[in-house]
C-alpha cells in the first residue's frame, strides 16, 4: 500500500492505493476520508487495484476556497485517474460519493466499467428545505458525541470515535455544509437517467436512504439493487464481509 497526492484544478488530492487487478476507485461520504474504507480495503485489494481518494476540501486533500459543484469534484477525480494512468475503472461511492459516481458514469461513460452508488439519498427540493435544519445540526458542528455516532453504526470503538471526529474536524463545518449544498443543488434524477453503464445501488436496510430507493431506481436505466439487512448508512463498516462480496460479485471479480 502507498499514498500520495495529485495536483488538480481543485488543489492536491490525497489518495491511498493498494492491490492489483482491475482498478476500483473509492469515494467517501461527507466529512470522512480514505479511512472510511479501512475495514474493507485489504479484502478489496486482494481482487482489485484499489484507489481511495480524499474528496477535495476533506481528509488530507487541499482545502477549498469557494463553493464546488458535484461535477467539479468529479472532474478532479478524472485528473487523478489521468495522472495515475488509469484509463478505465470501476467506481464506488458512499452518500455524496454516490452522487459523484452518478456524475462520473453519466459524463465519462468510457472511463467506468461499473458504477456502485452506496446509500445515495434522493430528495426533492421541498424535502431538502424541510430537513435542512437537521442537515445543519449534523454537519455544521464537526465534533460529535459518542451517542450521536453510535446511533449511526452497529459498533463504535474508542479508536473509531476518535478517527471519526478527526476526519470531521479536518473537513470543518464550512466544507461539510458546502458539500451538502452541492448535493441539494444537484439534479440527481436528470443525471441518473444518462448513466449508460451497469450500476449497482447498494443500501443498508437500517440506513436513511432506503426510503428513497424507488425514486433513484426509477431514474437509473440499468441498475441492480442490493440491500444489506444489518447495515445502516455505512455498510462497509457495519457488514464488511457482505459488502466486499457484493462489490466483487457485481464488478465480476
Amino acid at each position: 500500500m502507498h499514498e500520495g497526492f495529485i495536483q488538480t484544478e481543485l488543489g492536491r488530492v490525497h489518495y491511498v492505493r493498494a492491490g492489483s487487478g482491475h482498478p476500483l476507485i473509492l469515494l467517501h461520504s461527507n466529512g470522512n476520508s480514505v479511512h472510511e474504507w479501512e475495514d474493507v480495503l485489504d479484502e478489496l485489494a486482494s481482487s482489485f487495484d484499489v484507489i481511495a481518494l480524499d474528496q477535495p476540501g476533506q481528509g488530507d486533500s487541499d482545502g477549498l476556497s469557494r463553493h464546488t459543484t458535484i461535477d467539479e469534484y468529479c472532474d478532479s477525480f478524472i485528473e487523478v485517474m489521468d495522472a495515475l494512468d488509469v484509463e478505465r475503472a470501476a467506481v464506488a461511492g458512499t452518500s455524496i460519493g454516490g452522487l459523484f459516481v452518478i456524475s462520473l458514469g453519466a459524463r465519462y461513460p468510457d472511463r467506468f466499467s461499473h458504477i456502485v452508488a452506496i446509500e445515495t439519498m434522493f430528495r426533492t427540493d421541498a424535502v431538502w428545505a424541510e430537513h435542512w435544519p437537521t442537515v445543519e445540526a449534523l454537519f455544521a458542528i464537526p465534533t460529535q458525541e459518542r451517542a450521536v455516532v453510535e446511533a449511526r453504526f452497529n459498533e463504535v470503538s474508542d479508536e473509531f470515535l476518535t478517527r471519526w471526529n478527526i476526519d470531521r474536524n479536518k473537513a470543518g463545518s464550512k466544507s461539510m455544509m458546502s458539500t451538502m449544498w452541492a448535493i441539494r443543488e444537484y439534479d440527481l434524477g436528470g443525471w441518473a437517467k444518462k448513466v449508460a453503464g451497469p450500476t449497482l445501488l447498494l443500501y443498508g436496510a437500517k440506513g436513511p436512504t432506503i426510503a428513497t430507493r424507488e425514486s433513484l431506481e426509477a431514474s437509473v436505466p440499468k441498475c441492480e439493487v442490493i440491500v444489506l439487512d444489518n447495515s445502516g448508512h455505512f455498510p462497509m463498516n457495519d457488514e464488511p464481509g457482505p459488502f466486499v462480496e457484493s462489490i466483487k460479485l457485481f464488478c465480476g471479480s
